[in-house]
């Protein structure tokens, strides 16, 4: 017998990194989706660092409505750092829903401050449904794939992970103290 399975529909902020635009300044993410089959309403919880992002807008894109009208919502907690985003067909729902890939939404930050921060999808707010027998269901494979901000911060930048600095540093102390006791050992025999 022959079984063919769809992949997992995909979120996906896009473009995943984000970087050097100074605090005072803005940037714009897109929200897509990728192989989904029968989307008729969708909520992203977006979570980020409140230091550094703020969202100033969000904005629906085309791909629910380009099939039937729309409830567009947001709520924006940027003391906190999470925007909660969803759209949803209007009732009465059409016969089928948006199925592939498209825009989701776009989300506008500005710049508060130097550093780093992912832009985090959520798991517990962010899900796509479908229609099912008349009823809202849940789609249940799904992919998120988080996006990421950083700047710089005006000091030493090597463009290494902190974690391979860190290990370089503890290597060149751990090499030096064993030279030292070395030197020290071999001074005394002489």
């Amino acid at each position: 017998m022959d079984k063919t399975f769809a992949l997992p529909a995909t979120i996906t902020i896009q473009p995943t990194q984000v970087k050097g635009i100074a605090s005072g300044g803005t940037f714009t993410v897109n929200v897509t989706v990728a192989d989904v089959n029968e989307l008729y309403g969708w909520q992203i919880n977006v979570t980020f660092n409140p230091q550094i992002l703020n969202v100033e807008s969000v904005a629906e894109g085309p791909f629910l409505k380009n099939i039937n009208e729309t409830i567009f919502g947001t709520n924006l907690k940027n003391t906190v750092g999470y925007a909660i985003v969803s759209a949803l067909f209007m009732p009465p729902y059409p016969n089928h829903g948006a199925s592939g890939s498209g825009l989701l939404a776009n989300m506008t930050f500005s710049v508060k401050g130097s550093g780093s921060t992912s832009l985090h999808f959520d798991a517990t707010r962010t899900y796509l449904r479908t229609v099912v027998s008349g009823s809202v269901a849940p789609i249940l494979d799904v992919t998120a794939v988080d996006g990421s901000f950083s700047n710089s911060s005006g000091g030493f930048q090597s463009g290494l992970p902190v974690e391979v600095i860190a290990g370089v540093v503890v290597v060149v102390v751990v090499v030096g103290v064993i030279g030292l006791y070395l030197w020290r050992r071999r001074k005394k025999t002489a």
